[in-house]
């Protein structure tokens, strides 16, 4: 995954340049990834990603000096949020049965089918439990970090943790489980 660059954003100084240069080059796979395994697709992920760094750009001078992460984390959350309710409010006022649209596993590479596998797995987790369970088993990133990022105390972050653990444990069970009249 490639970053574009970020050319739209007013800058004042040139430290301003620099940090946030160095804000993006630090974070953007990490938003970026964030956003894939919430269960935006490539291509959304990579526009919610940059929208991220651009309220960023926007905001430089309220971010305090460690805490870009946060910052840009609780962003990007924000940002799927919106663009799932959005999603859904599409999918309620079209009728659409979202249910009907699985694709066809046949024509999925294996790695393709890997990540649809793991994408569905997640979706099954609640969303705080899967923000929880993201942050820590796939970006591998330490329960205090995550109880900072999202501004919950250590022991809540443990909590979900545990949960979100169980909780994934049942959904691969299902997952694996064949389908009458088929494979797995």
């Amino acid at each position: 995954m490639q970053p574009k660059p970020l050319s739209t954003a007013p800058l004042r100084p040139a430290a301003d340049a620099t940090r946030l240069k160095e804000l993006f080059s630090q974070n953007f796979t990490f938003i970026w990834r964030l956003l894939r395994r919430l269960g935006l697709d490539a291509e959304t992920a990579d526009d919610a990603a940059q929208q991220a760094f651009l309220i960023a750009a926007e905001r430089l001078s309220d971010i305090r000096p460690g805490c870009e992460r946060s910052f840009l984390y609780g962003t990007a959350l924000r940002l799927f949020r919106d663009l799932r309710r959005a999603e859904l409010r599409m999918v309620r006022d079209s009728g659409h049965d979202i249910a009907s649209e699985q694709p066809n596993a046949e024509e999925r590479i294996d790695h393709e089918r890997a990540l649809k596998w793991l994408d569905a797995a997640l979706q099954g987790l609640e969303q705080d439990l899967r923000e929880v369970f993201v942050l820590f088993e796939l970006e591998r990133l330490p329960t205090p970090q995550i109880a900072e990022l999202l501004g919950i105390p250590v022991g809540t972050a443990a909590s979900r943790l545990r949960r979100a653990r169980t909780e994934f444990r049942a959904l691969v069970a299902r997952l694996s489980r064949p389908r009458k009249g088929g494979t797995t």
